[in-house]
This record gives structure tokens, C-alpha cells and sequence, in this order.
């Protein structure tokens, strides 16, 4: 089967994007064809080989399994002809050599009396006195005029001996066979991959055994044949090939403007300082940094990276900077959080395909789009050369500095921490914070737009400033809340999850209208003494306090207890009265059997429905006489039934 690739995957080879690609098969400069069942192009490795024979090569050698040499039929024919700057300086050497004597060679047979053998002759005879290191012939001058004719400049190069220059005697199995160890990684050493493969051939291949080239000649290979890409890639993996090796983006700055993008993270200083409480511990700096300017713009100095922290150094930014319209963020839980930035790579689809409601995350709440830093890419992170900035010039300033390793770690340290001599955290915090805003963003721009080189970064800040959103504080307090998932309102309101309890929000009214409803909270960490409260549809319902004065623990006495219990019964008491005033006044109040037998005496004195006045019929069995027809001579019924109400008291009269 015929192997084919993708503009993606001729884009990768390549090293351009896909748009490029696409524009080459238009073109028809690199020939493919579009599937009826795709928009996309596919090429053929024939196709390729004959745009750009590398890229085929390239593509075998991206072979995970196996990089075999691919098939000789599959690479075209390549045109010996290429830019003289594709030689070595000797062969330059030599091909110029060669066009100066066959110029020289043409215009002396043009001239020679006599036949143009005898002219080669003579030709020859004296350049063997003029340049006795050359050593010519006719044939050889015949072919090197050929190949000028045909622009083929490798014909002039001397390839004697050469074409075995740089060759080994390692079969393609052997390689393979190495390669399979060596591009691993375990980072296996070439001897062991040169002693693995020997055993390999001794029990898969024996017939190869006599034939394995010395370790030496693997050794060669290893340092002359394969590429350093395909060594980092297979050794080391693909986040140290994409680091070192791969292209990347380069982000265009100079269109940029301030507050555009602002780029997160979070950085553990090498300093050591110590709490109130007198741990001794390494702080964190949560830090939001303007890609245009390079300017520190929010921070915030915690003993451990969270959401929290991150809300408070936005805060900070906001209130003296204004409001970003991108935040730039790595994968960290602290960016994350569902009511902070949304999931972002960690959303995922629902399984029964019904989205569920997520209260708007806070950077929405700003107007602030979020993207989310490709996983493992360093190069995006442009926040971490600032980093390294403040630890080689922040950090370095203090005496408990740590080093970011062990071999950096200085060796007065030890003494300095024995003696006590270390920085309190709001000693430490109250430093950076100064330090960051009037030292490290006044220092000059280094950056990309080479226009702006050598002002001061908040100069630069300034001057790109074109629009500056703002809030005001309590707006910012409002919109910087954090958000509790939907929840059902219970029999006791609302309850907000924190550090392992939870609290509970209510009050009488608000659990009569809402009780069973969805709703969802927002919150301060730093006030939990009310939280407010929102429908699905993201509108403001009302404010309601905690109430743990209903909560009883274990052992309380009885009071304690009767009076949560009152206020537990309270919502009972409003219930009652709620019902009370949506029926009538007391004096207006009649019994349900009053009022049925009223309706029926109405209906008695009014008269208004006519009387029935139906056909009167017999009912008589089919086929049966009627009873009292039966009995001949019987007794006279009315008769009876006077006597029988004589015997009762009663009288015969109507």
C-alpha cells in the first residue's frame, strides 16, 4: 500500500505551518490531491521525494520503531547539478580548476592548426609540463566537458575513492538492531548498545554474527551519522527535543499593546525565611507580568500557591494597572479552578451529553478571555526568564539564599542558619514587593521590539498603553468572589463547603420561597459571615448570613438545646402565619357543612331544575309472567301493607 501523509504531517516534516503546505499543492509546486471525504491534502512519498528528496529521509529516520534506509525505488533520481556552495572548499578547488583547463582546453583547439586529435594531444602534453599534478586524458577531458555541458558540477569532482569515504560495513539490520537501544531512554552507553545488539544477532540472527563490524565502527556512526535531533528525541524524549531542537513561535510584540496579554504563574524563591511562629520554610511568589512591557503588574508573596492567592495578586494588579484582556496561564489547579479561570484542558464533555451549569469563573466575571499554556512547552512561559531574573537578582541579596540546587547552594548558609540570622516573612514580602515595583520594572527593556531596547520597562509600559479598563474597589471585591457549584436548597437553606465543614446559610423566608430550587453561592474566604446568592441564570437573589447558631454539639446542655430548637422552629411559625393571612378574616368563617346545606336549601326554595317527566316502562322478565299474575286468587298487596303499618303504631291515612 501506498504510504501517504497529511498537510499536517508534511507540515511537521518540513518544519512551516500547514497554510504553507496548502499553498505548495495549489500551486502545484508540491503535487497531492484532496479525499472527497476531506478538505485536507494528501501526498504521496513519491510526490514528496520529487519536491524535496530530505523530507522523505527525514520521514524514515521519524520512524519510531525501527528508522529503516528508505527504499532506493522511492527517492528519485536527484539532478547532480547544485549551488557550488553545496561543495567542500576543496572540491570548490577543484571544479574551478576544472572550468579554467577546459576553457583553456577549447580555445586552444580553435586555434591549432592542425586536427582537433592532434590538439588534444598537444593539449595534453603541455599541461603534463605546466601541471605535472594533473595527470590528464583525453577521455578525462571528454567526460568533463560533458558533464559542464550538462551543468552537472559533480562531474568535475574527483569522486575516486570517495564514494566509500565515510561508509561502513554495518549492514541495515545491525543498525536497526543498535539503534533500537541506543535511541531509548534508558540512555543505554554505546558500549552496552554495541554488546546488546551482538546478543541479539547471536539468538535472532545468527548468520550475522561473523559479519559485525568492530565497536569502534559503531562508535563513528554514532558520532557522525546520526542526527542530534534523532539522538535527543530517542534518548531524551520529546519534551527535550521540542526544547532544544524543535522551531517554535515566535510571538510578534511590536503590535502588542500594554494590558493585552498578561502571562501568570507562580515561583518558589531560594531564600529562606521564617513565620511568627518561627518555622522556617521557602515562601512563593504568585505573579502576573505584562508580555508587552515586561513589567511585574500583580504579586503576591504566600507560603504555598492557591486560588486564593492568585485572586489576591489580580487584585493588586488591577487596582494600580487595570484590567487585562488575556491572561496567559500554565495547567496549575490554583489558575484552574472552576469559578476562577473555568477547567480550561480539564473540562470535560458530560457523559450523558447534557452540559451542566458552571457559575461564570471570575475571569469571565472581568471580561478577561483565558488560554491555557500547551502542556510541557517552556518557550510559551516567557514569565520564567523574569523568574530566573529575581532569583539571580532578587534572591542572591539575601544571606539565607539557598541556590536552586545543591551545587549552588553557598557555603555560608549553614552557619548563617545556625545563627538565627533569617528574614522574617513580612520583613522578606514587604522587600519584594518594593523591590519588584520600583527596581525590577524600572530596569531597561530587553525584549523583542528592538525600538524599545533600553528604555525603562514601565516607560515602555506606558507609552503602549492605548485603553485602560478600570474598577473600583468594591466592584472588584464583587466580581472577584468566589463561586460554590449549583446546589438544591434544603431544610436548612444553602451549604458552603470549606476546609472540611460546612456552613450553613439561611433564613425563615428564603427557604419558604426556594426550598427545592437550584442555586449556586458566591463568597469572600476572608468574611464567611454571609455569602449571596444566585439563580441558573446567573441573577442576584439576596444575601444570607450563617446560622450556626442552630448547630448543637454533643453534650450541650438543655438550654443550649431549646434555644436552637426555637429558632429551628421559627420557619414553622411564619409558615402558620403565612397561612393565616391568605384565608378570611375570622368573622366571615362558616363550616363546610354550613355552606353545603345552604347551597341545598337554595336549590329547594329556587326550584331550578324541572321535573323529570320520562315514558314510564315496565321492567319485565322475557320470559316470565309478572310475579303477582302467578298466583291465581293472591292476596292484595296494599292490603297487606295497611296491616303491617298498624301492627308498628303507625296509620293507615297519608
Amino acid at each position: 500500500m501506498e504510504t501517504r501523509l497529511n498537510t499536517k504531517q508534511v507540515a511537521e516534516l518540513k518544519g512551516c505551518s500547514e497554510q504553507f503546505i496548502r499553498k505548495l499543492a495549489k500551486e502545484g509546486k508540491l503535487k497531492g490531491k484532496k479525499p472527497t471525504s476531506t478538505s485536507e491534502w494528501e501526498f504521496s512519498i513519491d510526490a514528496i521525494a520529487e519536491y524535496n528528496p530530505d523530507l522523505v529521509l527525514k520521514y524514515f529516520y521519524q520512524v519510531k520503531a525501527s528508522f529503516p534506509v528508505p527504499p532506493a525505488d522511492l527517492l528519485p533520481e536527484r539532478k547532480a547539478s547544485k549551488p557550488l556552495d553545496h561543495y567542500t572548499a576543496e572540491e570548490q578547488k577543484e571544479i574551478a580548476w576544472w572550468l579554467r583547463t577546459l576553457k583553456e582546453w577549447q580555445q586552444y583547439r580553435s586555434k591549432y592548426p592542425g586536427s582537433k586529435a592532434e590538439a588534444d594531444d598537444m593539449f595534453i602534453a603541455l599541461c603534463a609540463k605546466t601541471d605535472p599534478e594533473h595527470r590528464l586524458s583525453v577521455d578525462m577531458l571528454y567526460r568533463r566537458q560533458r558533464a559542464l555541458d550538462e551543468n552537472d558540477l559533480d562531474g568535475l569532482v574527483n569522486k575516486r575513492g570517495k564514494n566509500r569515504k565515510g561508509k561502513s560495513t554495518i549492514t541495515d539490520p545491525m543498525r536497526q538492531a543498535f539503534l533500537y537501544y541506543y535511541l531509548d531512554q534508558s540512555q543505554h552507553p554505546i558500549k552496552k548498545c554495541y554488546e546488546y545488539m551482538k546478543l541479539w544477532a547471536q539468538q535472532e540472527a545468527p548468520y550475522l554474527v561473523a559479519d559485525i563490524p568492530s565497536y569502534t565502527t559503531f562508535y563513528r556512526m554514532v558520532q557522525n551519522d546520526i542526527p542530534e535531533p534523532i539522538k535527543i528525541l530517542g534518548r531524551e524524549g520529546e519534551k527535550a527535543f521540542d526544547d532544544r531542537c524543535a522551531p517554535y513561535i515566535q510571538r510578534i510584540y511590536s503590535e502588542m499593546a500594554s494590558n493585552e496579554w498578561w502571562i501568570a504563574d507562580n515561583h518558589t524563591f531560594d531564600v529562606i525565611t521564617q513565620g511568627d511562629n518561627g518555622q522556617r520554610h521557602r515562601l512563593y511568589l504568585t505573579a502576573f507580568f505584562d508580555a508587552r512591557s515586561g513589567i511585574f503588574t500583580g504579586c503576591y508573596v504566600t507560603t504555598a500557591p492557591s486560588s486564593q492567592a492568585t485572586l489576591i495578586a489580580l487584585r493588586k494588579g488591577i487596582l494600580k494597572y487595570g484590567i487585562p484582556e488575556n491572561i496567559y496561564v500554565d495547567n496549575g489547579r490554583e489558575f484552574l479552578t472552576f469559578d476562577i479561570g473555568g477547567l480550561g484542558h480539564r473540562k470535560k464533555k458530560p457523559k450523558d451529553g447534557q452540559e451542566r451549569f458552571e457559575p461564570p469563573p471570575v475571569f469571565e466575571r472581568l471580561g478577561i478571555k483565558m488560554t491555557n499554556a500547551i502542556v510541557r512547552n517552556a518557550k510559551a512561559k516567557i514569565i520564567e526568564r523574569r523568574f530566573r531574573d529575581v532569583k539571580d537578582h532578587l534572591s542572591r541579596l539575601f544571606d539565607t539564599y539557598t541556590g536552586g540546587n545543591v551545587l549552588e547552594k553557598p557555603e555560608r548558609l549553614k552557619g548563617v542558619l545556625k545563627n538565627g540570622e533569617i528574614p522574617l516573612d513580612s520583613t522578606f514580602t514587604e522587600a519584594v514587593e518594593e523591590l519588584l515595583d520600583w527596581y525590577f520594572n524600572q530596569q531597561p527593556y530587553g525584549g523583542e521590539v528592538v525600538a524599545d531596547r533600553g528604555k525603562p520597562r514601565q516607560q515602555v509600559y506606558n507609552e503602549n498603553l492605548y485603553t485602560k479598563r478600570v474598577a473600583g474597589a468594591e466592584d472588584l471585591n464583587l466580581m472577584l468572589m468566589r463561586s460554590a457549584r449549583p446546589q438544591k436548597v434544603g431544610r436548612l437553606g444553602v451549604r458552603l463547603p470549606i476546609a472540611g465543614y460546612n456552613i450553613s446559610y439561611w433564613d425563615d423566608d428564603f427557604i419558604m420561597q426556594m426550598q427545592g430550587k437550584q442555586v449556586y453561592l458566591r463568597y469572600d474566604p476572608d468574611d464567611l459571615r454571609e455569602v449571596r446568592v444566585y439563580d441558573l441564570q446567573d441573577r442576584f437573589i439576596c444575601t444570607l448570613p450563617a446560622r450556626d447558631d442552630v448547630i448543637c454539639k454533643y453534650g450541650d446542655d438543655g438550654e443550649q438545646v431549646k434555644d436552637a430548637i426555637r429558632k429551628t422552629r421559627s420557619l414553622k411559625k411564619k409558615a402558620k402565619a403565612q397561612v393565616e393571612a391568605s384565608i378570611l378574616p375570622f368573622v366571615s368563617r362558616r363550616t363546610a357543612l354550613e355552606l353545603v346545606m345552604e347551597q341545598a336549601h337554595q336549590s329547594k326554595t329556587a326550584r331550578i331544575v324541572p321535573s323529570a317527566d320520562p315514558k314510564v316502562l315496565e321492567l319485565q322478565r322475557p320470559d316470565e309472567e309478572p310475579l303477582l299474575r302467578a298466583v291465581a286468587g293472591g292476596p292484595d298487596l296494599d292490603v297487606m301493607n295497611r296491616n303491617a303499618l298498624k301492627r308498628k303504631g303507625g296509620s293507615d291515612h297519608e
